[in-house]
């Protein structure tokens, strides 16, 4: 099984990824040997049902007719793939290339002094309720609405330095160990 700890870096992240893309190949591959042994079986079935049409028209038996038609009957169940899966792991989890922005409101006598301003900024992390899937069973997850994550929200205490100027714009990168690396762009207005 493959998976990611909390807080991984985008080391791990790329790690898991080339692992999950050369256990695909070999699925494939695997899956080519396996579509050439299904054609040599269904090849034999062919042949089968060819035969026992022969002993049909010679001999009368209904019985192996009656075999062969509910062979042809049958129902193949087939699983969802999990190639289109494979394809999104971490698709919520890795950074966005645009910043979360956010807009601080300081007062003159604030930007003068010095201030802490509380941020909440929005994160994305795994959905609680699908597990980061996306799907609960074969219904799209009413949490996430399919994406596979959620955004919630991390408290940040930034500390302003004395003499910020009007315009100033600041830029940090958050790590939460639920949430995936967001960076931020905080911009500084003075009323």
């Amino acid at each position: 099984m493959v998976g990611v700890p909390r807080g991984a870096r985008p080391d791990d992240l790329r790690r898991v990824h080339r692992e999950v893309t050369s256990r695909r190949r070999a699925v494939v591959a695997r899956r080519g040997r396996m579509m050439d042994r299904a054609c040599e079986v269904l090849r034999a079935y062919e042949v089968r049902d060819a035969l026992e049409t022969v002993h049909l028209s010679a001999g009368g038996l209904t019985e192996p007719a009656a075999r062969a038609a509910s062979r042809r009957d049958d129902i193949a169940l087939d699983f969802p793939s999990v190639s289109e899966m494979v394809d999104q792991i971490g698709h919520g989890l890795v950074e966005s290339t645009a910043p979360c922005i956010a807009r601080v409101r300081l007062t003159w006598r604030q930007a003068c002094r010095g201030a802490h301003v509380p941020l909440e900024i929005p994160v994305r992390c795994t959905c609680l309720v699908c597990g980061g899937r996306g799907e609960i069973w074969d219904d799209a997850c009413s949490m996430c609405a399919g994406s596979g994550t959620e955004r919630q929200h991390h408290l940040v205490r930034l500390s302003l330095p004395t003499g910020v100027g009007p315009n100033a714009r600041f830029w940090f990168t958050i790590n939460p160990p639920y949430a995936a690396e967001t960076s931020v762009d905080v911009r500084v207005t003075i009323v």
